[in-house]
């Protein structure tokens, strides 16, 4: 992977990470500014987005930050000339990794930063997750997590997923191991799952599963669709699985719709909208296809290129059409418990 694939990678990686820490979209879009130096743009990645509110931006080095090198003095002078030019609300410096010193140097200057699937720090926000946080206790009838509700989905349609540790679970759901930690966290304090432990290694056991699971947790599970987009391109089986009324096609025996709907994973949106040169669609276009983005990778649950059931039956439930909610009830009439 070159450069700048690798570092467009992490930006998506850390839109995943905020959106699943604290349902939060970055909405990061890759900027060059013409107002900055050349030596800024030739140093950094630069990208804008929106946090609690505020203009955010993040800027990627393009090298490996070491300890005792004045790395983190030499970032700071960047930063503040970035701000001053650009007029950001706030700054935060995007590393795939730091290493323990940097990360409290940074602290302790006061420089925001994002490790994803790490650590977030926007000191000006007093906003500080860490690796090691404690394990939460979940409120009754507070929303699930879209990791934890797509561990569970995939446990009800029967995913081998007991006694796996976290490496495979995460492996097995594309999502990173931090995520899958805070999952188990979630899951014992619902007590819907106990970690077992064998050695070092931390290991999934489901206490629950099938109509009983479902039954217990249905009214705290969420929709993953975000947002809908109709574009225009010849790329369906490409962009994403069949979702909404087309895969509601597939499963009932409802009609094909006009348009195919394709579900993708949320922050994967730009880099299939550049991929696929994906544009806003007319009514006059034919190749036109609804793209929904989601809150999970739908590709990880998928069956023969078609959402799952109960993500799809989540996406739908309440939907105005009285022929779509009648064809979501057939979808959990029919679901093999």
């Amino acid at each position: 992977m070159n450069l700048d694939a690798r570092l467009e990678a992490l930006a998506e990686a850390a839109e995943t990470y905020v959106d699943e820490a604290f349902g939060a979209q970055l909405a990061l879009v890759p900027i060059t500014p013409k107002s900055l130096p050349h030596f800024i743009l030739d140093r950094y990645r630069l990208w804008q987005g929106q946090l609690q509110g505020q203009t955010i931006l993040v800027m990627a080095v393009r090298e490996v930050l070491s300890p005792g090198s004045g790395a983190t003095a030499q970032y700071l002078k960047h930063r503040d000339l970035v701000r001053r030019e650009l007029g950001a609300d706030l700054v935060l410096l995007l590393l795939d990794r730091a290493p323990g010193a940097i990360r409290r140097q940074m602290v302790e200057r006061k420089i925001g930063f994002l490790v994803p699937g790490a650590q977030i720090y926007v000191p000006e926000a007093f906003l500080d997750l860490r690796e090691r946080a404690p394990a939460f206790a979940i409120a009754h009838g507070e929303s699930i997590s879209p990791t934890t509700q797509q561990l569970l989905l995939a446990h009800l349609q029967h995913q081998p997923l007991e006694d796996r540790n976290l490496t495979e679970l995460a492996n097995e759901l594309g999502v990173s191991i931090m995520s899958i930690s805070r999952t188990l966290d979630e899951l014992e304090a619902m007590q819907l799952a106990k970690a077992q432990h064998v050695g070092r290694q931390r290991r999934l056991h489901m206490m629950l599963g099938g109509r009983e699971l479902w039954d217990r947790i249905h009214d705290r599970l969420q929709s993953p669709l975000r947002k809908v987009r109709v574009v225009s391109g010849a790329y369906g089986a490409k962009i994403g699985p069949l979702a909404g009324e087309s895969a509601l096609a597939h499963y009932t025996m409802l009609g094909e719709p006009q348009v195919e709907t394709r579900a993708i994973l949320g922050a994967s949106w730009k880099r299939i909208e550049a991929d696929y040169a994906l544009k806003p669609a007319t009514p006059f276009d034919d190749d036109r296809v609804e793209v929904q983005t989601w809150t999970y990778d739908p590709q990880m649950l998928a069956q023969d290129g078609v959402v799952d059931r109960l993500s799809l039956y989540l996406s739908i439930r309440n939907a105005a059409d009285e022929r779509v909610a009648q064809a979501a009830d057939e979808l959990l009439e029919t679901f093999p418990w």
